[in-house]
């Protein structure tokens, strides 16, 4: 046991280690230089004149107040640097790197909760996970952030059963990405199921917060200045699959989805199959009475997530991030060698999907030379394979997740 122990700590410290050397990759370009600017302009006119319909911005204020504190202290400690500088870019990423350490740490606390050997190797999974490690660490995105928040909702609402701690973290997780929004059907179901009536009215908490927190950033539109963002921000793409490997990449990539298949266009299409999956996942886990089983929380979270990122039009790539804690977490409760398989091909599948933008946008699309590169003219040549591959893990989770349903033996008790 001790042996075990120590070998999963070092595996840790690798893990972290590796992170820390793919942040000297290069950041992905256009993302960067939009995280520099924006917290260069934070710091200069603070948040009450941030927002202008002359200057491009679609991210939501729960980033933005992060990149306004990491400007102004950046700015303290390193009077002399530039926030154009290679060192903020490092500054950025060992930020967002230390949300994903928080995270594997609630992970850690999850699983340790049912069973405690397998916590540090839990949180060993996560951390060393290539696609998220080169998500956060090399391209520098910010879905890590996102992706904590929904963890820590989680683990209140499931494990510490707090309904406004829960509130207060999804809210949160809104105000960075509003992609959080994927799981709020599967947690609301499990907050009726779960909780008595008084405790439901914390969800009021999540539209009162998002409007408190946002208003310094929206002083001349304070109800529906959030709101006006959001549109504006799912309007910027409004194409099928932005190089995404999910079911309308078979339509073809950057394709306007308001085109049309039987008098519906392609955005209808897509919204009614992810509705139509949500009611795959949720009505065995209430009709037969799994609603108190956690860990199918867990997995039920894990396929919105899934289905959110595979059957909606106007997806990126990186969406898929917060699919990956929710399975790794199923996978651990359960001890199910399958669902780890599984959380591993995905995650090479996904890696590949990451690398393939930030080679297109970082050295294709500036100079179209390097699209010669073999690995390169394969990807683009042969991506449904990939496509394939999500849709057939995702079809193989939907068969386990019933399995599980339809199993009335409780796999996973919590340590008294």
């Amino acid at each position: 046991m001790l042996s075990k122990i120590f070998t999963n700590h070092k595996l840790l410290i690798l893990a972290v280690t590796i992170r820390v050397f793919l942040i000297l990759l290069p950041s992905f370009k256009i993302d960067m230089n939009d995280w520099q600017a924006w917290s260069g302009r934070l710091v200069e006119v603070t948040p009450l004149h941030f927002y202008s319909p002359t200057y491009f911005s679609d991210y939501f204020p729960g980033y933005l107040y992060m990149l306004w504190f990491l400007g102004a202290s950046f700015n303290f400690l390193f009077p002399h640097a530039s926030i154009f500088s290679l060192g903020f870019e490092f500054y950025l990423k060992i930020f967002t790197n230390i949300f994903d350490i928080a995270t594997a740490y609630y992970i850690y606390k999850i699983i340790s909760n049912y069973r405690k050997n397998l916590g540090l190797l839990s949180a060993v999974f996560y951390l060393a996970n290539p696609a998220l490690a080169f998500n956060s660490s090399s391209w520098g995105q910010v879905d890590g952030i996102l992706t904590f928040f929904l963890i820590c909702a989680a683990y209140y609402l499931i494990e510490l059963k707090k309904a406004y701690h829960f509130s207060f973290a999804l809210a949160l997780s809104i105000l960075v990405k509003p992609q959080g929004l994927a799981v709020f059907p599967v947690m609301l179901s499990f907050l009726i199921t779960n909780f008595k009536f008084s405790k439901i009215f914390s969800l009021l908490l999540i539209p009162f917060l998002l409007i408190f927190l946002s208003l310094p950033f929206f002083l001349k539109d304070p109800i529906l200045g959030l709101f006006h963002l959001f549109q504006k921000s799912a309007s910027t793409y409004p194409y099928t699959s932005m190089f995404s490997y999910n079911f309308w990449s078979f339509a073809g990539w950057w394709v306007s989805d308001s085109t049309k298949f039987l008098s519906f266009s392609y955005q209808i299409w897509g919204t009614l199959i992810f509705l139509f999956i949500l009611i795959l996942i949720l009505t065995p886990l209430v009709f037969k009475k799994r609603y108190k089983d956690n860990y199918l929380i867990y997995f039920a979270c894990a396929l919105a997530s899934f289905a959110f990122f595979l059957f909606l039009t106007r997806i990126h790539q990186r969406y898929l991030f917060p699919f990956f804690p929710f399975l790794l977490i199923t996978a651990f409760l359960i001890n199910s060698v399958k669902l780890k398989i599984i959380y591993l091909t995905l995650s090479l599948v996904h890696f590949i999907n990451l690398w393939y933008v930030y080679y297109y946008y970082n050295y294709v699309y500036s100079n179209p030379q390097f699209s010669s590169q073999l690995i390169y003219r394969l990807l683009s040549k042969y991506y449904n394979f990939f496509t394939i591959l999500n849709l057939l893990g995702f079809g193989i989770l939907i068969l386990l997740y019933y399995k599980c349903i339809n199993t009335k033996e409780k796999h996973v008790q919590k340590i008294s």
